[in-house]
């Protein structure tokens, strides 16, 4: 995120916590029998989750629960090759329906240097990022780097 301000959950039994430098940031789902398991959720993920409307939410209306650190999130196993598959080609529409936009090469390598490549979740010998299985790199074309593609962002909210 790009704000100091903590995102807020509504109340959730399947929510772990995680934190990054002592801070709470991320949470990622407990729950097996959802298809967000073992990956980083957004507060919006967890409405779907609960079945509520995003904009018409009643936990909106409800103080949240204090968020409270688990353990430090440790880098999970990368998404297998049909899910990959399915997140690029997400991603691809993503990026062709908004024109293809693209960020600078200064900008992409200023991202993997300063948030990348001392991630945890970076995988150094596939150039992957271990979250969400794309391909990262502090240069290339935007059809083979996710940092290239304007649309897209980091799984764990750090760009």
């Amino acid at each position: 995120m790009s704000t100091a301000e903590e995102p807020v959950y509504p109340p959730c039994p399947t929510r772990a916590l995680g934190t990054v430098k002592g801070v709470v940031k991320h949470a990622w789902c407990d729950d097996a029998s959802k298809d967000r398991y073992r990956r980083l959720v957004k507060p919006i993920d967890c409405r779907r989750c609960l079945g509520l409307e995003p904009e018409a939410s009643p936990a909106d209306n409800v103080p949240p629960e204090p968020l409270k650190p688990l353990a430090p999130l440790e880098p999970p196993e990368p998404p297998g090759l049909v899910r990959r598959a399915l997140s690029y080609t997400e991603a691809l529409a993503r990026w062709t329906a908004a024109g293809q936009p693209e960020r600078s090469d200064k900008d992409v390598e200023r991202i993997f240097h300063q948030h990348c490549k001392p991630c945890s979740w970076f995988d150094p010998e596939r150039q992957i990022c271990r979250g969400c299985g794309c391909r990262v790199a502090e240069n290339g074309y935007a059809v083979l780097n996710k940092i290239k593609m304007a649309t897209e962002n980091c799984p764990r909210d750090f760009w």
